[in-house]
């Protein structure tokens, strides 16, 4: 599976980015790498929170859960990478050690320095990218249009929660496992409603009867240690 490497900082061009981030992994069916690049050098609150309001960035958005959210609806496989370091830098070390194919990224379409800063950011990946770069400028219409789907997107509400539990491997896990506990269990019932003679067939000194119904028991306990045993496992891995 070829892979796209998406490099976000929750600024609103990211956010626009991010969007065709997702829609290029979905059409190439390609797993999709997020980026986020702590820089090194330590910043004020006063500073981050100017650079917050300066570069659009709705509060609170680093990029990242908005990412896992649109790439999980749209079923492109996404993992999370975190670096620290110079930005250009390590954007381009993670698209070779992630074997990318793609690097999408924003830039500003703002005025003064962080407009500057922005884009000789994008500027510095494309003439160092050793692949294609897609660099998104995001229109006045589509910040406003970025800016609603951010809180339609991550903004938390009961059907989400639903929804976030049933896109995950241990849900469907769990689902087939059921599936097959339900099927197991309505044989027995049906074999025992219908066609008693055959429970009354000896088996291992007791009857057919008895020794199907210990063999369900043991096959519960064994799919809820097993699949405990898989869930907290998954869950370690994501």
């Amino acid at each position: 599976m070829s892979t796209i490497l998406l490099a976000t900082d929750g600024s609103l061009p990211a956010l626009a980015a991010t969007v065709r981030a997702v829609a290029e992994a979905k059409q190439r069916s390609a797993s999709l790498v997020i980026l986020k690049v702590i820089e090194q050098i330590p910043r004020t609150t006063l500073e981050r929170a100017s650079d917050s309001r300066a570069l659009q960035r709705p509060e609170g958005e680093d990029g990242i859960e908005y990412a896992k959210e649109l790439a999980a609806i749209d079923k492109v496989p996404a993992t999370v990478l975190v670096r620290e370091g110079p930005i250009v830098g390590e954007i381009i070390r993670a698209a070779e050690e992630t074997g990318a194919e793609l690097i999408v990224m924003g830039t500003s379409s703002l005025k003064g320095l962080n407009r500057l800063y922005l884009g000789s950011v994008a500027k510095a990946v494309v003439s160092q990218s050793p692949v294609s770069v897609l660099v998104v400028k995001p229109t006045a219409d589509e910040t406003k249009t970025v800016r609603a789907k951010v809180r339609e997107v991550i903004e938390p509400s009961p059907a989400k929660a639903v929804a976030a539990i049933t896109r995950t491997r241990q849900f469907r896990v769990g689902l087939y496992l059921f599936a097959a506990y339900v099927i197991g269990y309505a044989i027995f019932v049906l074999f025992g409603s219908y066609i008693r003679d055959v429970f009354q067939i000896p088996a291992l000194g007791l009857n057919v009867g008895l020794v199907a119904g210990l063999l369900i028991i043991v096959m519960t306990i064994a799919l809820a240690i097993g699949f405990n045993a898989y869930a907290v496992r998954a869950e370690r891995e994501e």
